[in-house]
């Protein structure tokens, strides 16, 4: 009977509101929420969404078609998703603080088990599919010829299962928070807040748990996209200057040189700043997600590396679209003919944008499309080789 009377009493205690635990926080911690949550990131998802959106219009296309674009799309897809799964976080954060105050217990279920699991599936989801991308953007620039079939398997059977292998593999963070059932004081209505799951935190398993899956979803790639463009980037410089040899041979003229130079220079730049921007935008995040707790929410250094990291993760997500504009022509010429159809001057004299492509000769492979997408660390970009 004693027990009974505990539990129904534990149940109905009183809530630690918001407006509580403000007085017991840094006051700093306040300002520094408005801004990162309520300004900048809200600022870089309509980015974001419009970007990605824009993406998957291009890239649907008729011409943008073959198995890069497969990958391409799906890395979209997923960069969208997270970026729409970070608002309700960000809005959380803003208004209901760490613990929430809500009425709903759908709602309270989703921020307690369902936040982290679907916004970090979904970045991993990203992060595994642009490596898929990379491995086949290696296979056909590296090593032409070798491999007649995807070497990941059939690009649409493997946008299919990455996704349910990431979910998977990040279902016990669902198991991260719970619900509480407590009453707003004094003889006030009942509401449901979260808190942590400290007996399954403090587990041995998930000790173990959260340090793996940040090696496999964010350590791991970054090293392997990080060497095999280091590769591709290589190897394509190496064809650079055997064709310009070829044409100086062939040819007093070398009206081309330049054309083939600026775009080697261009392709480099691109894997080089785009390898290190990937690396400065994740590497913040697997700390992150190693030592969050809510010990460490309450101090203010700790809020701002979690606010700079969460920012980094949604810029790094949000600005591929505007990667692919500046770096591929094909893309552009797309999106140009897309947006004019069919009040430009395109759709209405039956005339399209004419597609402008590299002088460079293009190997002919049987895993590549028509030209060979090169992709980069968190940006995908596609150059003619």
């Amino acid at each position: 009977m004693t027990d009974v009377v505990n539990a129904t009493e534990s149940d109905i205690r009183l809530c630690l509101l918001p407006n509580n635990e403000s007085m017991l926080e840094d006051p700093r911690i306040a300002t520094l929420t408005r801004i990162s949550y309520g300004i900048i990131l809200p600022s870089i998802c309509c980015l974001g969404i419009i970007g990605n959106i824009l993406n998957l219009v291009v890239l649907t296309r008729r011409n943008m078609r073959g198995t890069a674009y497969i990958y391409m799309r799906g890395y979209s897809a997923a960069a969208l998703l997270a970026i729409l799964f970070c608002i309700p976080f960000a809005l959380r954060v803003l208004i209901h603080k760490e613990t929430g105050r809500w009425s709903n217990w759908a709602q309270a279920f989703y921020h307690a088990h369902l936040e982290l699991f679907l916004g970090n599936g979904c970045l991993g989801v990203g992060v595994m599919m642009l490596l898929a991308l990379t491995v086949e953007r290696y296979v056909s620039v590296c090593h032409p010829g070798q491999h007649t079939r995807p070497l990941c398997g059939p690009p649409h059977l493997t946008v299919v299962l990455i996704p349910l292998a990431t979910f998977v593999v990040y279902l016990p963070s669902v198991f991260r928070g719970e619900i509480t059932k407590c009453q707003v004081p004094p003889a006030g209505p009942l509401i449901y807040q979260k808190r942590e799951n400290v007996l399954f935190l403090h587990s041995l398993f998930y000790q173990v748990y959260k340090i793996v899956l940040e090696v496999v979803f964010k350590v791991a790639p970054t090293i392997l996209l990080a060497g095999f463009n280091l590769r591709i980037m290589i190897v394509y410089r190496k064809s650079c200057e055997r064709r310009r040899r070829m044409t100086l041979s062939r040819t007093v003229s070398n009206d081309e040189d330049p054309r083939t130079f600026a775009e080697e220079r261009r392709l480099v730049l691109l894997l080089g700043s785009t390898s290190i921007l990937f690396l400065v935008c994740v590497s913040p995040m697997v700390i992150l997600n190693v030592t969050l707790s809510e010990t460490n929410l309450s101090l203010y250094p700790y809020q701002v590396f979690r606010a700079l990291a969460n920012l980094l993760e949604v810029i790094n997500y949000s600005i591929t679209f505007y990667i692919y504009c500046l770096f591929s022509e094909d893309f552009r010429n797309t999106l140009i003919r897309t947006l004019q159809w069919p009040w430009g001057p395109a759709g209405r004299n039956g005339r399209s944008v004419p597609m402008k492509h590299s002088p460079l000769p293009r190997p002919t492979t049987t895993t590549t499309p028509p030209t060979t997408a090169v992709a980069t660390p968190g940006h995908v970009a596609r150059a003619s080789v």
